[in-house]
């Protein structure tokens, strides 16, 4: 498996969170943990975190990973194509984009899509199944459409949408709907290629990034696993976060 480098965009500012990535309820700062989780990958060779604020950087090389300054940008995407400039890469160099508030990401989850890279695709990406109690017409749940899985449970990227799709006809026909991982390995020529793309219809509408990708014509695979990380959007989420961190610990 070609090794890769992490890299993980951290911001102070959060709408329903403010200052979350240095939450240390735990004694490690949030972002620090998604760290160790990611170093742990087979396929990671560094951990590095792209982000604008001084704080978050101090904290991060504190605990022995990479931090690059970068400026102000509109998503994670843009962050992590300054990152991989700033970093020297080459660019065919593998980068994983890693979420920054999934402080339990599993890191099979990032090898996970990398294997889903080296399958000819432009991305690789995950998708899990939905989990108890979780409404596929959550508009805030983005799901997964993929064409047949193969046998390294690799399949390609048809569609996705924050709707309830696709429409069943025949309704004898079971169609098992998969989440989104927001879990995307690229090489760093990809990614700067993705920005020169103009966005597109279907990505402004559904607020989706990945779908400039397949309306320009470029290939995603998706890597169909089991379980997936829980992202940490407000206080109430880390708490039980930290209950959770608690108990595994004895």
């Amino acid at each position: 498996m070609s090794k890769a480098t992490a890299i993980i965009p951290a911001r102070m500012g959060s709408t329903r969170f403010p200052g979350k990535a240095l939450a240390a309820e735990t004694g490690t700062p949030m972002v620090v943990h998604v760290c160790q989780q990611a170093a742990q990958a087979e396929s990671i060779d560094q951990v590095v975190v792209a982000t604008d604020a001084d704080e978050i950087a101090d904290a991060v090389v504190e605990a022995g990973f990479g931090a690059v300054m970068t400026g102000n940008h509109p998503n994670g995407t843009s962050r992590l194509s300054e990152a991989g400039e700033l970093l020297g890469l080459d660019e065919s160099a593998i980068v994983v984009n890693v979420q920054g508030d999934e402080p339990e990401v599993d890191p099979g989850l990032i090898d996970a899509a990398i294997l889903a890279l080296a399958s000819g695709a432009s991305v690789g990406t995950v998708a899990v199944p939905f989990g108890e109690g979780e409404d596929p017409a959550d508009p805030n749940i983005v799901k997964a459409i993929v064409g047949v899985v193969g046998k390294k449970k690799i399949a390609p990227g048809l569609l996705f949408t924050r709707g309830v799709t696709p429409y069943r006809r025949d309704e004898s026909i079971e169609i098992t709907p998969l989440k989104h991982v927001g879990l995307y390995a690229y090489s760093l020529g990809s990614l700067f290629g993705y920005l020169s793309m103009k966005p597109t219809p279907l990505e402004q509408a559904e607020q989706l990034e990945q779908l400039r990708w397949l309306e320009h014509g470029l290939r995603i695979a998706v890597a169909v696993r089991e379980s997936a990380p829980v992202g940490i959007d407000t206080p109430e989420e880390y708490a039980a976060f930290v209950k959770r961190w608690g108990s595994s610990r004895g």
